[in-house]
């Protein structure tokens, strides 16, 4: 086989022109987190926001002018976001057990003719509408196993990392999202303690009627 050569996006090309795959056979699964949402409802804009509360003194804060915030407008989109965000994860926990199942289960295709076929293990060869190889109305060759086997293997080494991956870039999506309705409810009891706090000064003296 030629020596694989460097090509001008970065990677290798073998002698065929193909580009080699440079995560191939590799496992990905620490990328890959279980998520869940820890909130079930946002807490209250009456509690003082988390982390620390003293900001910058009144000199370096440029001043932004009047401030019109509608606390219920504020929280129902707050709602909607956790909803859809708590939606999401479902759907991403749901997709992150098929995958794990493909990837540690017999998915491509077929076992090897030699190979050891343990009790759970499918020994037929007709794909099932699940994608999944279930025992076929008859035995297929040993050559044509051998093939099928071969091929779904090649497949594999380049399908479960790729899927592995965009995985984790799921999880990060849904991560931020989480960071963002964080903030928003951190924006509402920030400004709820800063109105808290707003009161008229004691008068300078002594009030005469």
């Amino acid at each position: 086989m030629p020596k694989p050569q460097q090509n001008h996006s970065g990677g290798t090309e073998g002698g065929d022109g193909g580009v080699e795959d440079p995560d191939a056979g590799k496992d990905f699964s620490s990328l890959v987190p279980t998520m869940s949402v820890g909130w079930d409802t946002p807490p209250s804009f009456n509690l003082d926001p988390a982390g620390p509360t003293d900001g910058q003194s009144s000199s370096d804060v440029v001043d932004s002018g009047p401030i019109a915030f509608d606390a219920a407008t504020v929280r129902a989109t707050e709602n909607t976001l956790l909803t859809q965000g708590r939606n999401a994860v479902f759907n991403y926990e749901a997709l992150r057990q098929k995958v794990d199942g493909v990837v540690h289960g017999q998915f491509w295709g077929p076992p090897r003719p030699d190979a050891p076929i343990s009790s759970g293990q499918y020994t037929g060869f007709t794909p099932t509408p699940g994608g999944y190889w279930a025992p076929g109305p008859q035995e297929t060759d040993d050559n044509d196993r051998r093939t099928l086997a071969e091929i779904g293997e090649e497949f594999a080494q380049h399908i479960n990392p790729a899927m592995q991956k965009a995985l984790a870039l799921q999880s990060n999506a849904l991560e931020l999202l989480g960071s963002y309705i964080a903030m928003i409810n951190s924006a509402g009891q920030s400004y709820a303690r800063v109105d808290r706090a707003s009161r008229f000064p004691e008068p300078p003296g002594p009030v005469t009627g």
